[in-house]
């Protein structure tokens, strides 16, 4: 094999990582729009988060998807490891989950939900969220997606989600429930 040839494959292997590492970091890029954010748009979008409400967690541009629900017991924001972002933590309970799993564009209503059934500490979490795949009750069943409710630019496949009624009397008696719980504590 000639040198020449050589330097062609070596030139042809270097394009091909290349376009690879650019395809990794724009997918990945889309995976994360509003997750690291000013303070000032942390902040605004943690007051649209009330202690005690119902929020949904549904990435729609992920493949392979669930819808969770979750009851918000405590909203802060938070530094990130880069200097001058922030993000919102959201510390809560998953309540409900969607049955099916959705891929990118397959997200239709009406969606079936099962009770997650997990007890104890397993149940609670901690979690930053992206403010573009988290959405927040904006009437009565219906959850909108918080990056466009507080008119962030970001890129979803989803804008608002319904909850059947049947459900949302169920998550709020599990609301009810958890309020109880808390003033039994104290």
């Amino acid at each position: 094999m000639l040198a020449s040839e050589k330097k062609q494959r070596l030139m042809l292997k270097m394009i091909m990582l290349a376009i690879v590492l650019v395809a990794v970091t724009t997918v990945s890029g889309l995976a994360d729009q509003l997750a690291w954010n000013s303070r000032e748009a942390c902040e605004e979008a943690a007051k649209s988060i009330a202690q005690g409400s119902i929020l949904l967690s549904y990435c729609s541009l992920c493949g392979n998807e669930h819808v969770e629900v979750w009851l918000v017991k405590g909203v802060i924001v938070a530094p990130t490891a880069a200097h001058g972002l922030f993000e919102v933590n959201v510390f809560g309970i998953r309540l409900y989950r969607s049955k099916a799993a959705f891929r990118e564009t397959q997200y239709s209503e009406p969606v079936e939900y099962e009770t997650v059934t997990v007890e104890g500490p397993a149940r609670w979490f901690v979690t930053g969220i992206d403010l573009a795949y988290v959405y927040v009750p904006t009437s009565e069943g219906a959850f909108r997606c918080l990056g466009k409710v507080i008119e962030r630019e970001c890129s979803i496949n989803v804008d608002t989600i319904s909850l059947p009624y049947q459900l949302l009397e169920q998550a709020g008696r599990q609301v009810q429930r958890e309020s109880r719980k808390v003033m039994l504590a104290w």
